[in-house]
């Protein structure tokens, strides 16, 4: 997700112009509805239709990551699956619909990662949205790259439509962020800051960890998490014992920290 910081607001929301709910009405969120944006045949009678779909859009973000999506063709896409290019297009209509799943998936992800619960503290909400962010990327970093790589250029293969639903999911990750932010300076936990810029810097730190982090790297992504988030939040926590002994909301010590892999 990328709101843009030369602004008093992210341009996503300004484009986007709506709330997170009429953006999903707009867009035709449902499943049903999903299908029929992304160009797919409405014949449901086929078993194996949704897992050979599944294998498109896995192989389409696999060749997209690694060559770009103007160096992928239809028929990179079939060759790698075994399939003719005609068959493709019986599941989806055109490449850039292919794209747009791409970026859908990742956009639905992104938000329910950032969904806050009433009864964690602020520090506890940064933790737990910075951890799922971080395992989704280690569980898509394909699909991350392509949406960083492919993001200038969406207004160019997209609907109008399809624009506004990424655009309002963006938007919504930022509020989310920000208002958890706005929530711990209004209730004292953390200190007076600019959350707006705070926020971006969020999402810039997490999402950007596409380009390095590995599934099997040294360090899994909920170690990667915890450092994160004790290093961010060490500097917003106004309490000195809360910042020292528990910045994620529960006592270091509980926190899980698994021996760095070889």
């Amino acid at each position: 997700m990328r709101p843009s910081s030369g602004s008093s607001e992210p341009s996503a929301l300004r484009a986007s112009g709506s709330s997170e709910s009429s953006a999903l009405r707009a867009s035709g969120s449902s499943e049903s509805s999903a299908l029929r944006a992304s160009g797919s045949s409405s014949d449901s009678g086929n078993g194996a239709e949704p897992s050979r779909r599944e294998e498109l859009l896995t192989v389409a973000t696999k060749l997209f990551a690694a060559r770009g999506y103007h160096g992928t063709r239809i028929n990179d896409v079939a060759d790698v699956v075994g399939l003719n290019k005609a068959t493709v297009y019986h599941y989806y209509a055109s490449k850039s619909l292919i794209l747009f799943d791409i970026y859908r998936e990742a956009a639905d992800r992104t938000v329910a990662a950032v969904h806050d619960e009433p009864s964690w503290s602020a520090r506890e909400a940064i933790f737990h949205f910075t951890r799922r962010l971080l395992e989704n990327i280690a569980n898509n970093i394909d699909g991350a790259a392509v949406y960083f790589q492919e993001s200038p250029y969406i207004t160019e293969w997209f609907t109008e439509e399809q624009v506004a639903y990424i655009r309002a999911a963006e938007a919504a990750v930022y509020e989310h962020v920000r208002d958890v932010i706005d929530r711990g300076i209004a209730s004292g936990e953390f200190y007076e800051c600019d959350s707006h810029v705070l926020a971006l810097g969020y999402i810039g730190m997490t999402l950007g960890a596409y380009r390095w982090l590995r599934p099997t790297g040294r360090r899994s992504a909920e170690e990667i998490a915890i450092e994160f988030s004790t290093a961010l939040l060490r500097g917003l926590i106004r309490d000195p014992s809360v910042r020292e002994d528990s910045p994620l909301g529960v006592p270091l010590g509980a926190v899980p920290t698994p021996e760095p892999r070889p």
